[in-house]
């Protein structure tokens, strides 16, 4: 059985959704979405979900602020519930990280970002409860938070939906077809044929796999990334604030029911590729050692906390740890992927780019930092922190 589609986007995760949604605003009529399990499957499901807007650079500024709006106000924008919770995120860093924060800053005020460089002595009047102990300084951004991934796909897809996108789940892609150097569309599981001028490649973790099947080599890590729930003791108070402690290598994110998610903000990621198919797997208290105690220097109160549950998340991850949004060299199959943790917070503005890229049309924010040639010259190099900071 042989069918067409305008454009095949593989994977319903949060990046695929997006790009469904932005693909048909444009005006584009005929849009596929494969995705082997159930949306939200794959990292999305797994996503913790913090929204900060420390970025390095001009263009990752330009697309968290992009995508703040639309989560502050996604019911109206999108439809749906993002389930954003703007509690403000405070960022602490060494004494050596303070003056590239400084500088980063004062970039991203000019871009219209709303943050400020607190003393450690001055964290107190946000979240008393911080140990602020050998800090340099604490980036505090108000309107930064958390919201829920599965949500926010859910919201796209069903705007995509409402336009008329046709998303099929439980349908895996086994091959990319391609004729000369150009995509021609793709073969599932199910033995059938869809022909398309354009393939996308949203598939997260499993994104190396699909663009392998085109003949085109992804230089992405999966990493994995374990995530630990505690359940604050009853006499904890309020939730906390979002907190990341770039200095300490640790973050708390409040959850509902008493629940705290935490878990490391280190380089680990890369040294232990994981196989997706890994995903969620449970992880033992005794792998959360560690991170348990670090979490509990940076806030203290979470040393009589309960232990519940711990689970392997992981990330697909670039030398310099930002996303590749580009068409391969093989016309007609772009890459939407390598999201390195930024996945969840600039789904939106991603969308927004790569329906932009596909259609021809100027994106809103410089693709030139995502391009997958940059991996060809020196200097590509980078580091989590330097995600952050540069």
């Amino acid at each position: 059985m042989t069918r067409t589609a305008d454009v095949v986007i593989v994977g319903g995760g949060v990046t695929g959704a997006s790009i469904a949604y932005h693909l048909a605003q444009r005006g584009v009529r005929k849009i596929l979405v494969l995705e082997r399990k159930f949306l939200g499957a794959g990292g999305t499901g797994r996503s913790i979900g913090i929204v900060r807007q420390l970025y390095p650079t001009p263009e990752t500024t330009q697309m968290v602020l992009r995508s703040l709006k639309i989560f502050q106000s996604f019911g109206d924008a999108v439809g749906g519930h993002a389930g954003y919770t703007g509690c403000g995120v405070l960022i602490g860093v060494s004494p050596s990280m303070r003056p590239q924060l400084e500088k980063t800053l004062t970039l991203q005020q000019a871009l219209g970002v709303r943050a400020q460089v607190l003393e450690p002595s001055d964290v107190a009047r946000v979240d008393g409860r911080i140990d602020t102990t050998g800090l340099g300084a604490v980036l505090y951004e108000p309107e930064s938070g958390y919201g829920d991934p599965v949500g926010v796909t859910s919201g796209y897809a069903d705007a995509a939906r409402r336009r008329n996108v046709v998303i099929e789940q439980g349908t895996a892609v086994t091959v990319i077809a391609t004729r000369g150097a150009r995509a021609t569309g793709v073969m599932t599981t199910a033995g059938e044929r869809i022909e398309a001028p354009v393939v996308v490649n949203a598939a997260g973790l499993w994104s190396p796999g699909i663009a392998a099947l085109a003949g085109v080599t992804l230089p992405i890590v999966i990493g994995r990334h374990p995530v630990f729930i505690v359940e604050r003791d009853a006499g904890f108070g309020a939730p906390h604030i979002v907190y990341l402690d770039l200095a300490g290598g640790s973050y708390v994110r409040p959850e509902s029911g008493g629940l705290t998610l935490t878990g490391s903000l280190t380089d680990d990621e890369t040294r232990h590729p994981m196989d997706p198919e890994l995903l969620g797997a449970e992880v033992g208290l005794d792998e959360a050692e560690g991170v348990l105690e670090r979490t509990s220097r940076a806030l203290p109160r979470l040393a009589d906390a309960r232990y519940r549950q711990g689970y392997a998340g992981a990330f697909d991850i670039t030398p310099d740890w930002m996303p590749i949004l580009d068409e391969s060299p093989v016309r007609g199959f772009w890459i939407a992927a390598g999201m390195s943790g930024h996945g969840f917070k600039l789904a939106p503005a991603v969308g927004e780019m790569m329906a932009a890229l596909i259609t021809g049309a100027e994106p809103p924010v410089s693709a030139s930092p995502f391009r997958l040639d940059r991996f060809a010259t020196t200097g590509t190099a980078g580091t989590f922190v330097s995600s952050y900071l540069r």
